[in-house]
């Protein structure tokens, strides 16, 4: 059978956008490529809760947003080649965009473009983020195991960034390679390119 239609996880509607944007908010304080964007002043919570909001609809509206079971965990992943943008993904972007530095506007449209530019070219499945609060329990492991039962359903390899140590040596565990290293990314932190392939 297929593991892709018996993992216990949800595939989130707009219903959801509370709890991801919660499980965003709870998660991501501390992860230097979110600090890179939001700065390190003004009401961070209310930075990260609008990224959140934005990643979230961004995902909902390529099919690509998550839940698990228990509402303790939220993953972003959507395929490169769907599109999908509406107003509401738009005011989402506005309203994060309204809460952070000119200088760091600018500084992340700089950082989006050398990631795209070095970023794997054919299609693929884009990881954007993974949350999982304290006391989640599985959930890592249901939207881990969805994900790469819909990688190899798709037969698409599955990209992500990560700017945490920890996070790039867990990820080569579960079989991702890293195939380009930004060295300074911002605030001299390197940024990790991953793929893992279909198996």
């Amino acid at each position: 059978m297929n593991e892709l239609y018996y993992c216990p996880m949800i595939q989130a509607t707009s219903e959801h956008k509370q709890e991801a944007v919660r499980i965003i908010t709870n998660t991501f304080d501390q992860n230097p490529s979110v600090n890179i964007v939001i700065g390190e002043g003004g009401n961070r919570r209310k930075k990260i809760a609008r990224l959140g909001a934005y990643a979230f609809i961004k995902a909902l509206n390529r099919n690509g947003a998550y839940l698990s079971s228990n509402s303790k965990g939220a993953a972003l992943c959507f395929r490169s080649d769907v599109g999908g943008t509406n107003l509401n993904e738009l005011w989402n972007e506005l309203r994060f965009a309204l809460v952070i530095p000119g200088k760091k506007v600018i500084q992340t449209l700089k950082r989006e473009k050398y990631i795209k530019q070095n970023r794997f070219a054919k299609t693929h499945l884009y990881f954007w983020f993974l949350g999982v609060e304290k006391g989640g329990g599985d959930a890592v492991y249901e939207l881990k195991n969805h994900l790469f039962a819909l990688s190899k359903k798709e037969q698409l390899p599955i990209l992500l960034e990560t700017s945490v140590p920890l996070m790039r040596d867990a990820y080569e565990r579960y079989g991702f390679e890293v195939y380009h290293t930004w060295e300074n990314s911002g605030n001299g932190k390197a940024l990790w390119f991953m793929i893992r392939k279909p198996k």
